[in-house]
């Protein structure tokens, strides 16, 4: 039942009394106002200098993180300068002196000491948060761990990040600098208005005096009513006042926004503008202790806007009668908040992907944190990485969704889908509309909606990042930002690790045969002589090599090295090692086995090789020189033994094995200085960390 009562207007002007009496003498009571004034004045005196630089901190904190990102970049800042200027700033807040200038402001003022208990523990507060943000800042600089920095102001932080600490700590600091320009300002307001109270106080016996004066404030006052009255009226503030039967009154601000006059409004119609999921506590803001209230009402448009209400109880006062919630739309602030929120999301995301493909070495290890992540995105959504192989001609699928599955698209090259040839990602809301991509119909699973995230690295196109959803109801926009961080960072790591395997394979190979290079074999070797495993050496050596390269030219030569590499990789185990040594020699390790076991293997890949020369290719012949890991201490050792058996091979007629003897290394070394065989200056191996045998 709706409840009727009696209009309501608060801002309608009241009865005054007659003001009957004369001062005594009107000079006396403005000599007083005039002493009284100048007082009251003398309180708020360099106010506005203490409001401004107090005001300033906020700008001071926000510009110290930006500079610390400065840094962080490379740039040019001094995070360090900014900082002592907060810290002189609260200091001559709290304590008086000479506030210090900052670039772009005005120049210093000397500030008093501050007295108001209230005020003075802001601002020590205010310092203590500036030791915070400093510390945390010189810490992210130095790259120590923030969460290892004290906080002495008492604050909970419990952001990890490093970043996103330091911001909140920046915040908490601005936010607090602001309190305290805000009491300040709000004490000097409060001087004011004791001011204004003694004028109106003097006033009343300027009454007393003249009738003439009394006739002044009469017309002072109302002419300030109407001013207040037109401030209020035209206020964006929406002001309702509820009773126990409904709305009482409305202001004009809610008449505007709603689009009904005050009429449709009172009583119990307001709650029909008001969401059904917030109408029991806006009931409840009748209830006693609820000083703030969020709700939301439709406007004019139908729009659901977010409002925020402070809720003052004035049932007692006999001209309200009711409780006044005084709202402030704060439906963008609200958004931005979720915003925000999800800003954060996406990032944490972000940062734990990042982190997550900085410790995969390899390919295999990338695809499984995409799978991992994939699962983060969605749970059911089924999707699917593809990469271009080695030509890059073809996609591969390298990772799909662990529960979900994957959408089995059927692109066959990375520029047959269209999100890489337009180098963003594509959404489609449906597989069966006029201008989705055509790979999307006649799936197995029906129609579908989808999006296609190109995956790149420095510019260059490696594959897609696929999923699919229900028909109609495409990724959400969160989703997609989240898809696309996936697809950027993986991209970006998978790049890096096939580039770094190219260069490391082109660092360990001979580009001629395609076997290890020496820096590689000795690496390998080495290891073998300090885990003390005993292995076989072998020097191979190709016979009238300088000859060939003559008679047949150097491209005859070559091939004659790659068919020599081809017949020994085919002679060997899984697990022997040969490298081209230098020129037409290679190294053979075979890892567990001794000379006698060596000159075996090397009698078969000479006979391997006699038998693959004699099929169409040009004749030559290898010779052998043979030693294992008991010849010698060292690695170089066990080098030159095998050269003494080399040489010896080539001394008996070429084509032939022989094992070198420690005994004959000097006297054969020797020799050679008549003319006989060189060692090759390759066969002196790097001596440094050089492992010895027994």
């Amino acid at each position: 039942m709706i409840v009727a009562s009696r209009e309501f207007r608060p801002f309608a002007p009241h009865a005054r009394r007659t003001i009957t009496a004369i001062v005594v003498t009107f000079a006396l009571v403005l000599g007083a106002s005039a002493a009284i004034s100048i007082w009251s004045t003398s309180r708020s005196q360099n106010r506005a200098a203490v409001v401004e630089i107090a005001g300033r901190q906020r700008t001071l904190a926000e510009r110290y993180v930006t500079q610390i990102l400065l840094v962080q970049r490379g740039e040019q800042a001094n995070p360090e300068h900014t900082a002592a200027l907060l810290a002189q700033s609260a200091a001559a807040l709290l304590n008086g002196g000479s506030a210090p200038t900052v670039e772009g402001d005005d120049d210093g003022v000397t500030l008093p000491a501050e007295t108001d208990p209230r005020i003075r523990a802001q601002i020590a507060q205010q310092l203590k948060l500036i030791h915070d943000l400093v510390s945390t800042g010189s810490a992210l600089l130095a790259g120590r761990p923030v969460d290892s920095v004290p906080l002495t102001a008492g604050e909970h932080i419990t952001v990890r990040d490093p970043l996103l600490r330091l911001r909140v700590l920046s915040a908490l600091t601005s936010n607090v600098s602001l309190d305290t320009a805000r009491s300040i300002a709000g004490q000097t307001d409060q001087n004011v208005a004791q001011s204004i109270t003694l004028q109106i106080a003097l006033g009343g016996i300027g009454v007393l005096v003249s009738i003439l004066l009394a006739w002044a404030l009469v017309t002072t006052t109302r002419r300030q009513t109407a001013h207040f009255r037109s401030l209020v009226t035209s206020s964006t503030d929406l002001v309702l006042v509820l009773t126990a039967g409904g709305c009482r009154y409305a202001s004009a601000s809610v008449e505007r926004m709603t689009g009904r006059p005050q009429s449709e409004l009172t009583g119990k119609r307001i709650v029909e503008f008001v969401h059904p999921d917030d109408r029991e506590k806006f009931e409840r803001a009748q209830d006693a202790g609820v000083k703030e209230l969020v709700f939301r009402m439709r406007n004019a448009a139908g729009e659901w806007r977010h409002l925020e209400a402070h809720v003052t109880d004035l049932r007692d006062d006999r001209h309200v009668r009711g409780v006044v919630l005084n709202s402030r739309d704060i439906t963008e602030r609200v958004r931005l908040e979720q915003e925000l929120t999800k800003q954060a999301q996406r990032d944490n995301f972000g940062s734990q992907l990042n982190e997550a493909l900085e410790m995969a070495d390899d390919e295999s290890s990338a695809y499984d944190v995409v799978r991992r992540a994939m699962v983060e995105i969605s749970s059911d959504a089924p999707m699917e990485l593809l990469l271009s192989d080695s030509s890059r001609a073809h996609l591969e699928q390298t990772a799909i969704h662990p529960v979900a599955g994957a959408p089995e698209c059927p692109v066959e090259s990375p520029y047959s889908c269209v999100a890489v040839r337009r180098g963003h990602p594509v959404v489609f809301d449906s597989s069966e509309a006029l201008n989705a991509c055509p790979k999307l119909r006649n799936r197995e699973q029906g129609p579908c909606s989808a999006v296609c995230v190109p995956v790149s690295f420095m510019g260059r196109s490696l594959g897609v990042l696929h999923a699919t959803g229900p028909d109609g109801a495409a990724p959400r926009g969160e989703q997609v930002a989240q898809l696309t961080t996936l697809a950027t960072q993986a991209g970006a790591r998978i790049g890096t690790v096939r580039a770094f395997e190219k260069t490391q394979l082109q660092a360990q190979t001979d580009g001629l045969t395609g076997l290890i290079n020496r820096r590689t074999l000795e690496t390998e070797l080495r290891a073998m002589m300090r885990q003390e495993r005993s292995f076989a050496l072998a020097l191979a050596d190709l016979d009238h090599f300088k000859k060939l390269n003559d008679t047949h030219g150097h491209e005859e030569g070559d091939r004659c090295l790659r068919l020599f590499s081809h017949v020994i990789r085919q002679v060997l185990r899984d697990g022997d090692l040969v490298a081209r040594w230098g020129g037409e020699e290679f190294l053979i390790a075979l890892p567990d086995a001794d000379a006698e076991s060596a000159v075996e293997v090397m009698e078969r890949i000479r006979a391997h090789l006699a038998r693959t020369v004699h099929d169409g290719h040009v004749h030559f012949t290898a010779s052998f020189g043979v030693s294992d890991s008991t010849s010698g201490r060292s690695l170089q050792e066990l080098i030159q033994i095998a050269d003494v058996g080399l040489y010896q091979a080539k001394s008996a007629g070429r084509d032939r094995v022989c094992v070198g003897v420690e005994d004959g290394l000097r006297h054969t070394l020797a020799g050679r200085g008549n003319g006989a065989r060189r060692a090759p200056a390759l066969h002196q191996v790097a001596s440094e960390e050089e492992p010895h045998l027994g």
